[in-house]
């Protein structure tokens, strides 16, 4: 299973020969997934891209947090659901579930990554966990990786925020959770012992795939971790093109 921000791409740009890699893996018969936090657009779409940058890919080749959603546990009493997020994501979360524009009715605040988002959007989103309402956020990731080597605030950030405000600590659809990387092995076909989890951030692909019992491997240069004890890979490498090399080793 391949993350993407960070290891298949950066924003726009295709990791070096990243779509080399991924034939390569199919040809020696092997599954691959793309297993992502994104939070915006759809599995439509975001296979859309993969195949515009030279990546064949159908969207039953992609999970992303915003397909998974209807099978939380927080949304099975049914909750007023409070969006804090992008409209697609509203229009998303509405299909699953019933939501509300009310932040003194809400039960459930779902957040997803808004670049538009204001200091408003925060504050009637902490009056809806002030009220006693339960936090799910789409991702954990603090940070996003795009063109020029930058990266940007992530949905996990906007969570931290909040909890910070609140009290209330978030959960999430996304990377880490082992809801969601079970989700992904089923709706892949894959088998969790013999299944690795590639991509770039410690925090959501490799803790996330070791607390679920996957093989994991770091690419990238940055360690970023916002845990005192960051989680330990069991391969790094530098970029997703050294992957071929890796799975000779491991075949020997």
């Amino acid at each position: 299973m391949l993350d993407l921000d960070g290891c298949v791409w950066f924003g726009n740009e295709l990791a070096p020969r990243a779509a080399e890699v991924i034939a390569g893996l199919r040809a020696a018969g092997l599954g691959v997934g793309f297993l992502t936090n994104i939070s915006s657009g759809s599995t439509v779409t975001v296979a859309a891209k993969l195949n515009g940058l030279g990546i064949p890919a159908q969207p039953a080749d992609v999970l992303m947090p915003i397909e998974a959603l209807a099978g939380h546990p927080l949304l099975s009493t049914d909750p007023l659901v409070y969006v804090l997020g992008r409209e697609e994501v509203a229009r998303a979360v509405a299909q699953v579930a019933t939501t509300t524009t009310d932040e003194d009715a809400a039960d459930l605040l779902v957040v997803g990554r808004d670049p538009h988002l204001t200091y408003g959007d925060l504050a009637a989103a902490v009056h809806v966990l002030h009220r006693g309402g339960k936090l799910l956020a789409l991702n954990l990731d603090t940070r996003v990786p795009v063109e020029g080597g930058r990266v940007v605030p992530g949905n996990g950030a906007i969570a931290a925020a909040l909890t910070a405000a609140s009290g209330v600590m978030a959960e999430s659809v996304g990377k880490p959770s082992p809801y969601f990387f079970t989700a992904a092995l089923e709706r892949f076909g894959f088998d969790r012992l013999t299944t690795m989890m590639v991509g770039d951030t410690l925090d959501s692909d490799i803790a996330g795939g070791a607390a679920s019992g996957l093989i994991t491997v770091h690419v990238g240069g940055s360690h970023f971790s916002s845990s005192a004890s960051p989680p330990v890979p069991d391969y790094s490498l530098d970029q997703l093109a050294d992957l071929p090399d890796l799975l000779s080793l491991t075949k020997s």
